[in-house]
């Protein structure tokens, strides 16, 4: 809810702008280090993939004054 009231907020004052909810897959951190066993090795990303995909998805966005939230293949997940 947060996410969606600051995009309309934001839309109010500048109509080119694009908030993104982004969704990295399981990243191997310490943080996933309970649930990595069960995570296929093709579905495990490192840190350094998962930024490269963040940055090529704000790359692509359309700066709409909308907000999506999308995984890290930039597909939409729902809320």
């Amino acid at each position: 809810m947060l996410l969606r009231c600051a995009a309309i907020e934001y839309a109010r004052r500048a109509r080119r702008v694009k908030l993104l909810a982004f969704h990295p897959g399981t990243t191997d951190t310490p943080l996933s280090a309970p649930f990595r066993k069960n995570v296929p090795p093709d579905r495990l990303f490192t840190p350094a993939y998962v930024a490269d995909r963040l940055l090529a998805i704000m790359e692509h966005a359309e700066a709409d004054g909308e907000l999506d939230f999308v995984d890290w293949a930039g597909e939409a997940v729902a809320w």
